[in-house]
């Protein structure tokens, strides 16, 4: 029974953490995967990277996009949430 006395303050940290950091992360992957997946041609996003552009073509992985100086083809996981 002290051992786990002993034990309580380190197991109490790991469930703060999971609570606090872990299950956050989570919710916002889930979101975010969601978001890529309803994408459909003409939907204007931002990268990752901070670049504008307008869905032209989407393959599996991929994304192309119309930007003003052209055509990107970037993964569809660098796309950001809105």
């Amino acid at each position: 029974m002290n051992e786990i006395v002993t034990l309580l303050p380190l197991i109490t940290v790991f469930v703060i953490f999971y609570l606090i950091l872990y299950l956050p992360q989570r919710r916002r992957q889930k979101k975010h995967k969601q978001y890529v997946e309803a994408l459909k041609i003409g939907d204007d996003v931002i990268t990752d990277s901070g670049i504008y552009g307008r869905v032209v073509n989407i393959k599996e992985e991929t994304v192309t996009l119309v930007i003003k100086k052209g055509e990107i083809e970037i993964l569809k996981t660098k796309i950001l949430f809105k």
